[in-house]
């Protein structure tokens, strides 16, 4: 089944995010998390120059490459759903650090008003597989109803 392997790719490599910042593409690594409830968050320094384009665009795209050649590519938006100092926070911030134990090296061990978590909210996901056959295209226009989104459940996507 097809939502282990995505699942377990977002899990197991870091992504290259696109973004537009001032009409200029960028791309960046990231490393998501995804949660019990198949949300897949990302975290940034608050100072980074990214955070400001975010706030202006927050559409992004996902994309990693498995080591057999697979491509996964997530489509959707950034919510800052999280304020530091938050029971939500430090519990999300926590299993985070648990599972990613690189992400310390971005903030001080006290300094959380340096981090800002973001949930992804997906609008599209594209899976092909090593053989390049499409495997997926779940596709949620954003436009009618941005609230919805999709989290990635063990039996299939699961919209929210």
């Amino acid at each position: 089944m097809y939502e282990k392997e995505v699942i377990d790719l977002v899990r197991s490599g870091v992504a290259f995010m696109g973004s537009v910042d001032d009409n200029r593409p960028r791309v960046r690594p990231m490393k998501p998390y995804i949660d019990g409830d198949g949300h897949i968050w990302l975290f940034s320094r608050y100072d980074s120059q990214k955070i400001s384009a975010l706030q202006s665009n927050p559409r992004v795209e996902l994309c990693l490459m498995g080591k057999d050649q697979e491509v996964l590519s997530i489509y959707g938006r950034l919510k800052d759903d999280t304020k530091p100092g938050s029971p939500v926070f430090r519990a999300l911030r926590d299993l985070m650090v648990a599972e990613i134990p690189d992400m310390k090296h971005y903030f001080a061990d006290k300094d959380e008003n340096s981090l800002v978590i973001y949930r992804l909210v997906v609008h599209e996901i594209r899976y092909m597989r090593p053989d390049c056959q499409l495997t997926t295209r779940v596709n949620l226009p954003m436009e009618h109803d941005p609230d919805i989104d999709l989290a990635m459940c063990q039996g299939g996507f699961c919209l929210m």
